[in-house]
């Protein structure tokens, strides 16, 4: 998912400023969050518990209160379709889908998928291609509407309209449909024409409470893709248009109102007791909350003071702290059990685009990593708090075991690097342009890149972008620029959302957040290979040793830095986590009395 910098949101991409994403639904069974809960409701322990991910203890919370929180640059869209992370973040705190996962950041149920609209898991036919899925009885949307298969089918053909989408490309970006039969179809068929009477071929219903998907191709991870953050249902009379906000939907809560680039408000949705009555999960102390009040064009400063204050709860874009204030705030004894730094699953990094001189030259791909200062530039973000070197494909999680898991295929080595630029048939300097986030540490950042490139043959031109039109720029092929600095955060814990998403050419069509329209028929093949297997040690090896062996010998990016989570909340906050399936765990979170 992208992800905005300063750790950005997640858009489950990621620019030099950066973007992920959050589910919810139940975590385990009741004796699990007993066994870890305070017996004083709305406790203030703040005892670390080693099993919680760093994070203080859970304790049992309290309900009520409204959660207040700000952000700098907006993102693209609050519909449900944007990949921005944080949107992911809050449509799955307020809304439901087939499948989803749990509220914790406890493995393995943080990555263990759970039926939410659906009655169980899927049925699959033997040879891997049909996929049954049968809805829960009683289920209703806001209005009182019966949900039924009709409406699932219609919301993969409402996701998958390009004509829709936002900028950071959503859905039919993303790859993961294409393998449902006639998808590719459907979002061609509207693209020529918005106005065709399209549908997807491949998802039929078959009753109705029962609705099955057919596939082109083996896919081990394609119950992942109805378990993503925009793939909640909607209504089958849903208008195929641009709309600010998320049509109708089944869950917990609701966005009451939009000011653009101002406020978003979310309450609790009134009709949501009737779908738990249904089946749908929800434990006890999950959906604390009142509510959401998001203040939107918060300056970066303006949001630290007011953490500091205690009159904000939550940075939503990661805005605060960021570069030289990480280390002051997360060493300072006055901020203990209110600010932490946790793992994540996420890599900035660097687009180059391939379809065009000068980095249509690998070799010329090969001397950017090399000329790269990342020591520096994790320096720049804040340190070893919140950055380390890196330059794979995979974030760090997914290289455990490989035979790089430190990230070091390439090193600072700028006499490598003037080597390669020397030997490119390129005469010096080659000019290039690099975009980034106007935001800081962004422009520091890429002041750096260009320092760094400089010194071994380039002439590099610097651009900021604004947070909310940047990946509409990269995703552009029209765009003037060479390289462009962005971020990505797993949509789930496997290579293949890295892989898929990114880099792959089906049919010799960049997917749509493969920005730098890399196409290679080998790497595709080894993709579709690998994903092919079910999940398990060979799937997550193979792919680990792609990542090695794809940055070594065709560097389709430059990695820049692996992710680290700087999280910095008010006193009011309980049970406050922060993991990469979802990010945010607004289901968990409550108000302190």
């Amino acid at each position: 998912m992208n992800l905005v910098t300063k750790r950005k949101f997640s858009l489950r991409l990621i620019a030099a400023a950066s973007v992920l994403a959050l589910v919810a639904a139940a975590c385990g069974d009741d004796k699990d969050q007993e066994d870890s809960a305070s017996s004083t409701p709305g406790s203030t322990e703040t005892t670390v518990a080693p099993d919680n991910g760093g994070f203080p203890a859970l304790v049992e919370p309290v309900k009520g209160g409204r959660l207040q929180m700000a952000m700098n640059d907006n993102i693209d869209c609050y519909n449900g379709l944007s990949y921005y992370g944080v949107s992911w973040s809050l449509f799955y705190f307020m809304a439901r889908g087939l499948y989803g996962y749990p509220n914790t950041i406890q493995s393995p149920e943080t990555d263990t998928i759970q039926a939410d609209l659906a009655a169980d898991m899927p049925t699959v036919s033997d040879d891997g291609l049909t996929y049954s899925v049968t809805l829960r009885e009683g289920l209703t949307f806001p209005d009182g509407s019966a949900v039924d298969s009709e409406d699932v089918k219609a919301t993969f053909d409402y996701i998958l309209d390009p004509n829709i989408q936002c900028a950071t490309g959503g859905p039919p970006a993303s790859g993961y449909y294409g393998v449902i039969e006639g998808a590719s179809e459907h979002i061609d068929a509207l693209t020529a024409d918005p106005t065709a009477a399209s549908s997807i071929s491949g998802i039929s219903v078959v009753d109705p409470l029962t609705v099955e998907f057919k596939l082109n191709k083996v896919d081990g991870s394609f119950t992942r893709a109805l378990a993503m953050g925009w793939s909640f249902i909607r209504p089958s009379d849903t208008a195929h248009e641009i709309t600010e906000t998320a049509p109708a939907f089944v869950g917990p809560y609701h966005i009451s109102n939009y000011e653009t680039d101002t406020s978003l408000t979310i309450d609790r949705e009134p009709s949501w007791a009737a779908n738990v009555a249904a089946g749908v999960p929800e434990l006890a102390n999950e959906n604390n909350i009142d509510g959401i009040d998001l203040a939107i064009g918060v300056t970066d400063e303006t949001q630290l003071q007011q953490l500091k204050d205690n009159e904000i709860d939550i940075t939503f874009d990661g805005s605060a702290p960021s570069g030289s204030d990480v280390p002051l705030i997360l060493t300072d004894p006055a901020y203990e059990g209110r600010a932490f730094s946790t793992a994540d699953a996420a890599v900035d990094y660097g687009v180059f685009r391939t379809d065009k001189a000068p980095f249509n030259n690998v070799a010329l791909r090969q001397a950017v990593n090399w000329a790269l200062d990342r020591n520096n530039i994790a320096k720049i973000i804040g340190g070893e708090f919140s950055r380390s070197p890196w330059s794979e494909i995979l974030s760090s999680n997914l290289l455990v075991g490989s035979d790089d898991p430190e990230g070091t295929v390439y090193s600072y080595d700028p006499a490598m690097a003037q080597e390669l630029v020397d030997g490119s048939g390129e005469a010096g300097p080659i000019k290039i342009k690099l975009i980034h986030f106007q935001d800081a540490p962004a422009p520091e950042v890429a002041a750096s890149i260009k320092e760094n490139l400089d010194a071994v043959g380039f002439d590099v031109e610097l651009e900021g972008v604004s947070a909310d039109a940047f990946y509409g720029v990269l995703a552009d092929p029209t765009s003037d620029y060479d390289i462009g600095m962005a971020a990505w955060g797993q949509d789930y814990s496997d290579a293949i959302t890295f892989y898929g998403p990114l880099l792959t050419c089906p049919d010799g069509t960049p997917t749509g957040s493969n920005y730098g329209q890399f196409c290679d028929a080998d790497f595709d093949a080894a993709v579709n290979e690998i994903n092919a297997m079910p999940a398990g040690a060979e799937r997550t090896e193979a792919f680990a040793d792609l990542s090695v062996s794809t940055m070594r010998d065709k560097a389709p990016w430059w990695p820049i830095t692996n992710r680290r989570k700087v999280s910095f909340v008010s006193e009011r906050v309980g049970n406050y986590v922060w993991g990469p399936g979802k990010q945010f765990y607004f289901a968990t979170y409550f108000i302190k009395g």
